[in-house]
């Protein structure tokens, strides 16, 4: 990839600051000595954070609200994935750049290439890398964590059109005790003082009271939810540091446009109550693991135990093995209809055994053998006009697609979207899966839903 400010040195690609000497101070010095400002006399009684949400217009703006939260890191954190908004290119799913380094005036820091590589993997991630070209968002984060930390690295992404809740299931089995995420978004951008006061309230109401799907008026509004998904599956509540706008901190006279920020961390548990959705994860993928051995052997369904609470939710699912990279079996259900744990056992046999393009899996084959998951969301109908409608509103990369005709009904997962990224190709071969004419996709109905795939390692 060549980003347009970047550099290259040999084989090591830098993303150079974008936005230092006007969102902040570009002299090293000065850089410093702003950025100990809004830390300094932050002390709070709140543990170090697990999740944040910080601000991130110009220092002069939104430094003092900033620097409430950076104030209460843990400074032995060691990764940090930073989400924030696209604000000049749109795009579907999350972007990761294919960069080595990010840089600022304070020096270079390295991205966790093996993490990145790894969320690589799923249908969500792509690089876009114009989107990252002039984005400031996670930019100004930077500094605040260079001086706060002591050695680290990132996973900077960018959020374009995605439902958040599939990004907090990519991103939870990462986070850990030496990990934090951070979202990075302003809050309303309106044209008075009291507009902003207003809608600044409803939206701070929301993340408090931990409403999800409650009004957040903010260009991260994506990125919030994600975290807010994610401190919800840990068991996380948030703690408001600071609430401010942009009158508030530099009155000027007469302005007519108004910016609000927040400082909201969400402390680490220390108790048992936390429940992990890696557990929700690990604990299919165990299950889908004992049922194929168990069939494959002739032996009995696998006992599911005390299933966590997300597995006990009624969702279609896909289960695929694949043996040495080939794939060697998927049967999964579209819509749910019963609970998803549920659903992975008999699906983990099915694939094994009833594929009808593949003989019956045999014991001996049982070492080799690789497990994917994939569980759905619930279908949605795609309306369109014209068959370029409606090549213009599939998402390629992150849409799981269905076709309907007549009697006849095809899908593919999200994930075939990495070995047919052409959309006619995409349709076509969907057509002809579904035993429909070539161009079926053009009459058929259509309908799109998303999917959380996590495998064995």
């Amino acid at each position: 990839m060549s980003l347009l400010n970047c550099h290259s040195n040999g084989d090591v690609i830098v993303r150079k600051a974008a936005v230092g000497g006007a969102f902040y101070p570009a002299e090293v010095g000065a850089l410093q000595r702003e950025i100990h400002k809004h830390l300094n006399g932050n002390d709070s009684p709140v543990s170090p954070p697990q999740l944040m949400i910080s601000p991130h217009a110009g220092y002069v703006y939104s430094g003092p609200v900033a620097g409430k939260g950076y104030a209460t890191l843990d400074k032995k954190v060691s990764t940090v994935i930073l989400i924030g908004p696209t604000h000049h290119h749109p795009f579907s799913g999350i972007s990761i750049p294919d960069v080595d380094y990010y840089e600022t005036p304070l020096g270079q820091i390295p991205l966790d290439t093996g993490l990145v590589a790894e969320l690589h993997k799923n249908s969500l991630v792509g690089a876009r890398p114009p989107a990252h070209v002039r984005e400031h968002c996670l930019e100004v984060q930077l500094p605040f964590l260079q001086e706060v930390l002591h050695s680290f690295s990132i996973v900077p992404i960018l959020a374009g059109r995605v439902d958040p809740e599939p990004v907090a299931d990519l991103l939870l089995p990462f986070v850990n005790e030496t990990t934090v995420v951070i979202a990075s978004s302003d809050l309303a951008h309106v044209t008075s003082f009291e507009k902003c006061k207003s809608l600044d309230q409803q939206t701070l109401a929301s993340i408090i009271s931990m409403n999800i799907s409650g009004p957040i008026e903010a260009c991260g509004a994506t990125p919030i939810r994600v975290v807010m998904h994610l401190a919800t599956h840990l068991g996380l509540k948030p703690h408001l540091l600071d609430a401010r706008n942009s009158q508030e901190i530099l009155p000027r006279p007469h302005a007519d446009y108004v910016v609000g920020y927040a400082s909201i961390v969400f402390p680490r548990s220390s108790g048992p109550t936390s429940t992990r959705s890696v557990d929700y994860q690990s604990y299919l993928l165990r299950l889908a693991r004992q049922a194929l051995e168990t069939c494959v052997k002739g032996g009995p369904p696998p006992n599911p135990g005390t299933p966590p609470q997300k597995a006990q939710q009624v969702a279609g699912c896909f289960v695929t093995l694949k043996s040495r990279g080939n794939l060697r079996g998927c049967i999964g259900t579209i819509v749910g209809y019963k609970p998803l744990y549920r659903g992975i056992i008999d699906n983990a046999c099915n694939a094994a055994l009833k594929d009808h393009r593949f003989g019956p899996v045999r014991p001996q084959e049982l070492a080799a053998i690789k497990i994917e998951i994939s569980v759905l969301t619930a279908p949605e109908e795609i309306f369109y006009g014209s068959a370029q409608d409606l090549l213009d509103k599939i998402n390629a990369g992150t849409d799981g697609i269905i076709l309907n005709s007549g009697s006849r009904q095809s899908t593919y997962l999200p994930q075939v979207w990495q070995q047919m990224p052409d959309k006619v190709r995409f349709l076509e071969s969907l057509s002809l899966k579904g035993g429909m004419p070539k161009d079926g996709w053009k009459s058929a109905q259509v309908k799109r839903y998303h999917a959380v795939h996590f495998e064995e390692k």
